[in-house]
């Protein structure tokens, strides 16, 4: 009649591996939650958005016309050099090589 006696160690031993194996899925889980969080990059800074004018007026002497073009067009660089170094940063930290 031994044969119809239960193992209380192998079934306490069947119950704490069931219970790890939970605990692994849900941690599983939560890594690939993580992994997804990081991959998102964030929102675009508000000021990559930002135009440019010249503010060139009629009437403007060509020298001061020329004088605010360049200014602008300098402004505009400087924001897309700006931009596109936060750009590469994030990628970076994201797709390393």
């Amino acid at each position: 009649m031994t044969a119809c006696t239960t193992d209380k160690a192998a079934l306490g031993k069947a119950y704490a591996d069931k219970a790890k194996a939970g605990v692994v899925e849900e941690a599983l889980a939560q890594a690939d939650r993580e992994v997804l969080e990081a991959r998102r990059m964030p929102d675009y800074p508000p000021e990559c958005r930002r135009h440019h004018r010249s503010g060139i007026k009629l009437g403007d002497k060509l020298g001061v016309a020329n004088k605010k073009a360049d200014i602008a067009l300098g402004n505009a660089n400087a924001q897309i050099d700006g931009c596109a170094g936060w750009y590469d940063e994030r990628r970076a930290a994201r797709d390393p090589k």
